[in-house]
């Protein structure tokens, strides 16, 4: 089994315990009685912490190796995954969850190994396995998620015995870097200690590489509008269309599924035909309209079709834009630049999670995608402005050699 197929299938495996949990976290909460601000700390608690440790995880994987660090974050996941699983205090299971944002280097350091281990022509290919990685983890953790809880157990561990589940998908992945990972990072002692140690401005140096900054300020914005349907998505079902809960699943799983076909097959074959910058500005501009599409959406119809132009947006955008950056990045900066990244990220749901549901309460329910739809366009017209210069490039030649030269 290749390097590449065992990150991926880690990946995989990681966001199954993790999608199992995220639906439930509330609901878990509230059968020990715990107030609204207390649940919106747990929720809070996993991005803000992840938000400061990206960029260190990242910085310490430069410097000394993926494979440790991957050690190092899977442990943490399926200890607070046991933890939330097994406690009743609230004070424990916030530092479980704060445990779980600052091992939370998974997702960074598995695309810095991809770098690693991948020819940068074939980058977006191999991130788009990643993504696709996300969409079945999408679509099959909340599936198992509603199975596990309709199973005939006692009250008591009904919702506690997800978590446990969780901590056991998450035990597996660490089992398998352990096992079957070798690491990625030169071993010739000349990379590693180039890296620069982490600081603040070590930060403020990777943000300035040259592309560097703007690439992740697109893949932000992208985030940060897909953020007002993670957030609102069921709520939205069930306001406009009269959902029940199970339906809402089903449309996560329809979304998550398209995706997947997007980034697991499609993309491999779209990047050398067409080039990452104009996939890049397709994908934002098919999130536009979806986006667009769902404010208007009032029937079952509508709505895959703008659940399809969504999630066609984002399988083509979001790998693309990953791929570049890694493209333009140095060696030696991967997981920096990755951490950086994610910590962006991590930012921009955390915002738009409590931006997409106060509009919904306080507006309408359309309210969320109207601003979603305004962030992309925002974001089509910066990817315009960044990638004008290697549209006219054929897409063989690399664009991210013109993105590079632009400065920030």
């Amino acid at each position: 089994m290749s390097p590449l197929v065992v990150v991926v299938l880690i990946v995989l495996v990681d966001l199954l315990g993790f999608t199992i949990v995220m639906p439930l976290l509330a609901p878990f909460a509230k059968t020990y009685h715990f107030s609204p601000i207390q649940i919106g700390m747990l929720m809070a608690a996993y991005p803000l912490c992840q938000l400061v440790a990206g960029p260190i995880l990242g910085r310490l994987s430069d410097r000394y190796g993926r494979r440790p660090v991957l050690v190092f974050s899977q442990a943490g996941t399926a200890i607070s995954f046991l933890i939330l699983g097994l406690s009743q205090n609230f004070t424990i299971m916030l530092l479980a969850r704060m445990l779980d944002g600052a091992s939370g280097g998974n997702i960074l350091v598995a695309q810095a190994y991809i770098a690693d281990v991948t020819k940068p022509e074939h980058r977006a290919r191999s991130y788009g396995m990643i993504g696709a990685a996300f969409g079945v983890g999408f679509v099959l953790g909340p599936l198992l998620g509603g199975l596990i809880v309709s199973l005939p157990i006692a009250d008591e561990w009904r919702l506690r015995l997800p978590f446990l589940v969780a901590a056991g998908f998450s035990t597996i992945a660490w089992v398998l870097v352990l096992t079957r990972l070798p690491e990625s990072h030169p071993v010739d002692g000349k990379a590693r200690p180039s890296a620069r140690v982490v600081s603040w401005r070590g930060l403020t140096d990777t943000i300035r590489l040259p592309g560097v900054g703007r690439l992740v300020l697109l893949g932000s914005l992208n985030v940060l509008a897909f953020a007002a349907l993670e957030g609102t998505f069921a709520l939205f079902l069930r306001e406009r269309l009269g959902w029940s809960e199970r339906g809402a699943m089903f449309g996560f799983a329809f979304l998550g599924l398209v995706s997947a076909l997007v980034q697991g097959g499609l993309i491999r074959r779209l990047v050398p035909k067409y080039g990452e910058a104009r996939l890049i500005l397709v994908g934002l501009a098919c999130s536009l309209v979806g986006f667009t599409a769902l404010g208007f959406a009032s029937n079952t119809p509508s709505l895959l079709f703008a659940v399809l132009a969504v999630g066609l947006g984002q399988g083509l955008a979001s790998p693309t834009i990953t791929g570049l950056l890694s493209r333009i990045t140095p060696m030696t900066e991967q997981g920096a630049v990755f951490g950086t990244l994610t910590s962006a990220q991590t930012l921009a749901r955390f915002i738009n999670y409590l931006a997409a549901n106060l509009l919904l309460g306080q507006v309408a329910a359309s309210a969320p995608f109207w601003e979603a739809a305004i962030i992309a366009g925002l974001a089509l017209a910066l990817a315009v402005f960044m990638l004008k210069a290697t549209l006219v490039a054929k897409p063989a030649a690399s664009p991210s050699l013109d993105l590079a030269r632009s400065p920030d």
